[in-house]
């Protein structure tokens, strides 16, 4: 399958993936025997869906159960990747055609390149101009626009008029007029309470997705929504200010720094070298400023540390109160996010801190606190620990073996993490992973090896593998009720997504891409039988010849 124009490959098809880097871990004591796994209710059934795959570098269009809807020898020069139900986006002649999946007869003979938009649309090209259509050929919008692209996961589309830019909702509904000249996405628009920040001239923006509401700001950029409210940053980064989840300023831009918001109260340092406090949503002070750290809250508190006067090397992190109280005497050298995202860094998770002690120079015992608790939910034993879950957590026992991991060329050993839950009981062993992080839907753990370009496999919260380590990158469709699996070709911005398997909700093959023992691949079905080729040996790679020893 050839490239389709290079807006379309960016959008969709280009991908990259990041090294994974995690600091050695372990854990002391014995190792208890694993739990029964959780009982979870049953997914629903796959979707029908139809999709381009390519075997051996002939392409072909197959539906859910590998049946063959256009057989791998054809005349086309290209297929969309796309997955659709009962249309297929073909190229022949230079033109896209839209045709019926059942008899394959066009139902639109369209323009010579398409764009990726959101799943259910796509853009067409008419007299220089881009347009939005259904996959049932449907003109949604006609084509006016210089560009579209597909914003977010899946949440809007935005669009260009000469240099300017706007914003089309998932559907093609126009959200704004093309006025900003640059607009801030974030890969997930709902950890920003679905808001965009925008540039006009010198001026800033706020567009609101829900509703296409616009209005001027004083800030640039904001950070995940916490409890209702996002901190904002000025343009220079200079100042920071508080704003709910409509994008409205309630605290002014007049903070060096302010913390999370949680439970009604954020931690802000005026200026700096200046100590921080905590404030409500209002901007009134409820702590005054008396610490050189402030966590974020909790139920019961949040974890701080004093600003002294010289070096006190024995000043520590403590557990206050709403009243700026010790409630859990300072005892801890240390303390982070809870949670772990990619290249092994902590991540943050509302209610839940890591914690450290000093266990010898550079080395330090970890543990989890809760901090709507006020206690610690996971003993600080452990040289590294991160949560999944409030009962899941990801850990390295002693003695695990040690899985080599490429960063930039560069290879360091670690040690393989496995899955525990709280109360310290091990669900999987560490064996071979270099990674291990909560899905973004809750329902999956994603693992990966330690290879230069890794293999993820999937496990479900018990730790139990459901999709082995065989693809660089798994993708969960929700609407579908499948997991599709992804090969990586090429590397950075040039690196192609090859789509090369597909399972249900529990990991069940409907079909996959083989690699068969000759260097040949070979598509076969949920149960294993070959769907093409049927005989491998016309594609299998010719050994290369060997160089003959001299003298």
């Amino acid at each position: 399958m050839t490239p389709i124009r290079n807006t379309f490959a960016r959008s969709l098809l280009a991908a990259s993936v990041a090294a994974l880097l995690l600091s050695a871990c372990g854990s002391s004591g014995d190792k208890p025997a694993a739990t029964e796994p959780a009982a979870q209710a049953k997914p629903p059934a796959p979707a029908p869906f139809n999709v381009a795959i390519c075997v051996n570098d002939d392409c072909g269009v197959i539906d859910q159960t590998a049946s063959v809807l256009i057989p791998f020898k054809n005349d086309y020069q290209n297929f969309s990747p796309f997955l659709m139900k009962d249309t297929l986006l073909v190229q022949k002649d230079e033109q896209w055609q839209l045709l019926d999946a059942k008899t394959r007869q066009p139902i639109k003979t369209l323009s010579n390149d398409i764009y990726t938009v959101t799943p259910g649309y796509f853009g067409f090209e008419r007299d220089g101009k881009i347009g939005l259509m259904d996959y049932q050929g449907k003109e949604v919008l006609a084509p006016r626009f210089d560009e579209v692209y597909e914003g977010g996961e899946h949440q809007y589309i935005g669009y260009q008029l000469g240099d300017k830019s706007g914003v089309l909702d998932i559907h093609g509904k126009q959200l704004t007029d093309a006025l900003y000249d640059s607009m801030v996405v974030h890969e997930d628009l709902d950890t920003r309470g679905s808001l965009v920040t925008a540039e006009r001239g010198k001026e800033q923006w706020v567009i609101n997705l829900k509703d296409g509401a616009q209005k001027q700001v004083e800030y640039s950029s904001l950070s995940e929504i916490n409890d209702g409210h996002m901190v904002a940053a000025s343009p220079d980064f200079a100042h920071s200010g508080l704003v709910d989840a409509n994008g409205a300023l309630v605290v002014p831009m007049k903070y060096e720094w302010m913390g999370k918001p949680s439970e009604g109260l954020v931690g802000f340092r005026e200026t700096s070298g200046q100590p921080c406090g905590y404030m409500d949503y209002t901007g009134k002070v409820v702590i005054e400023p008396r610490f050189i750290e402030c966590g974020a809250f909790g139920k019961k508190g949040a974890l701080a540390k004093l600003q002294l006067e010289g070096d006190h090397p024995d000043n520590k992190f403590g557990m206050i109160d709403r009243s700026g109280a010790w409630v859990v005497q300072p005892s801890y050298d240390a303390v982070g996010e809870a949670g772990r995202s990619l290249l092994g860094m902590f991540d943050y998770k509302q209610g839940y801190v890591s914690v450290f002690k000093e266990a010898g120079p550079l080395s330090y015992q970890t543990g989890i606190f809760d901090l709507n608790q006020g206690r610690e939910l996971i003993p600080a034993r452990y040289p590294q620990v991160g949560m999944l879950t409030p009962d899941r957590f990801v850990f390295s026992g002693s003695g695990a073996p040690l899985v080599s991991v490429s960063i930039l060329g560069q290879v360091s050993q670690v040690p393989a993490l496995g899955v525990m839950d709280a109360t310290g009981k091990v669900l999987a062993q560490p064996e071979k992973y270099a990674d291990i992080r909560l899905d973004s839907g809750g329902r999956y753990l994603r693992a990966h090896d330690g290879e230069e370009q890794p293999h993820e496999a999937l496990l479900d919260l018990d730790g139990n593998q459901l999709i082995a380590p065989q693809w660089h990158e798994l993708h969960i469709d929700t609407q579908r009720n499948i997991i599709l699996g992804y090969d990586l070709r090429g590397t950075g911005d040039d690196a192609v997504r090859v789509m090369r398997a597909a399972y249900d909700l529990q990991g069940k093959p409907l079909f996959t891409v083989k690699h068969t023992d000759c260097g040949a691949d070979q598509l076969v079905d949920g149960s294993g039988k070959v769907i093409w080729p049927q005989d491998v040996k016309p594609y299998c790679k010719a050994a290369e010849p060997q160089a003959s020893a001299e003298g």
